[in-house]
Order: structure tokens, then sequence, then C-alpha cells
């Protein structure tokens, strides 16, 4: 019994670690997966007890062929798809980057717009880079304050090597239109008053700041609310 809890205890803490994990940066998360998948089937192998995964391959691979010969049929469903999985990140926008926020984990990541690193993710980014992709943002207060909310949220304690403030943004935006709020809280321009509320309430409960939360972000969430709701 003893070694039944003390399993279900490490499964709940191994459960929770990659939950908060994946919060901050899915790539690092799927990386210490398959880490720990590499290092358990090295123990397999070493204990003498891998035989069963080769009954266990023996069984799916035959359904992996099956699916490989389907994967024609379903391509058409891949831009449904595709629009389905966008549907769930909310995506700000500036000269130097685009951010995306995952509505149901909070996750945040980002893509590179311009410059040597045009293309690239922020979560595979070393600690050069960074510090590279931080000098170049300081010409623009709103590409600085996206990559300020990205470093705060998944690198807490990141700092500038040369000690220049992280960023800033207390600075003037344009007005923002109800398209731009409509796909920053994942609801249609003209939906309901509750849906509206409903959604900017959520999104806000992700970036409290007992959970990595940034003036910035929650800034931006309030201005598409109150963008939407303009004028009913």
């Amino acid at each position: 019994m003893l070694r039944v809890l003390l399993i279900l205890a490490l499964l709940l803490g191994a459960g929770y670690a990659l939950r908060r994990l994946y919060r901050t940066s899915p790539r690092r998360m799927w990386q210490w997966l398959a880490i720990g998948a590499g290092v358990g089937l090295v123990l397999l192998a070493v204990t003498g007890r891998a035989h069963w995964l080769v009954a266990v391959a023996g069984a799916v691979l035959p359904v992996l062929g099956k699916l490989a010969l389907l994967l024609p049929r379903l391509l058409p469903f891949a831009p449904f798809a595709a629009r389905l999985f966008a549907g769930r990140q909310a995506r700000l926008r500036s000269a130097w980057l685009e951010l995306t926020l995952d509505r149901g984990s909070g996750a945040v990541d980002g893509v590179v717009l311009q410059g040597a690193l045009q293309g690239q993710r922020l979560s595979g980014l070393s600690e050069e880079q960074l510090q590279a992709l931080h000098r170049d943002c300081r010409g623009d207060p709103q590409s600085l304050a996206l990559l300020t909310a990205y470093l705060q949220r998944a690198r807490p304690g990141w700092r500038p090597a040369d000690g220049a403030p992280g960023g800033a943004d207390d600075f003037d935006e344009p007005a923002m239109s109800a398209a731009t709020a409509a796909r920053i809280l994942g609801v249609r321009p003209d939906a309901s008053t509750e849906k509206i509320r409903a959604a900017h309430r959520a999104l806000a409960q992700k970036l409290h700041p007992d959970r990595g939360g940034n003036d910035y972000l929650t800034r931006k969430i309030n201005q598409a609310r109150d963008a939407l709701l303009r004028g009913r």
C-alpha cells in the first residue's frame, strides 16, 4: 500500500511540474518528456525489462500503417484543424514580434518578424540571441513591451546583460480596432456583452500576477474588452 501511495504521489508531482512547465514554455515541457522517455527506455534495457516493448510495437505498428493510408483522406480537414487550434491563441503584434498567448494554458511564445533572427520562435532562442533581440527592440517601445512580457512569464529573473532597463509599457498606443480586440479575446466582434466579459475574465485569470502575469498584457486585454464594449 505504501508503494502505491508513493507512486501516486510521484505521478501527481510530475503532473503538476509538467503543467507549470507547459504554462511557461511548451517547448521545454516536450524536451523534458523526451529526456524522461529516453532515460526510461535505457533503464528498461539495463534491467532486462524491455521485452514488452517489442509486443507493444508489434501491436501499434499495424495501426500506424492503417492511419498512414487514411492520411490523404484527412488532409482536407487540415485547414479546419489549423483554424480551430489558432482560435485558442491570443495574438499581439508589433514591428518586431508577434506574441501568442494560449487561452487554455496561459503559455506564452512568439515569433521574430524582422532582423537577423526573423522567423525564429522566442522559446528557441539562446541567451545570447535574446540579449541581441532586446537591444534591437529598444527602438520600438511596443516591441520592447511585448518582449518583456514574454521574458517575465517564460524566463523569470532574466535581465539585460548591459544593465539597460528591461522595458516600459507607459507609452501611447493607437486605438485598438474591433477586429484586433476580437482576435485577442477569441470572440466575434459582434459577440454579446456577456460573452465578451466572460472571455476577458477567463484570460485575465491566466494573467494574474500570482500566475506570472504581466502589466502590459493585462492592459492589452483590458483595452480589447473596452474596444468591443464601446458604445454599448
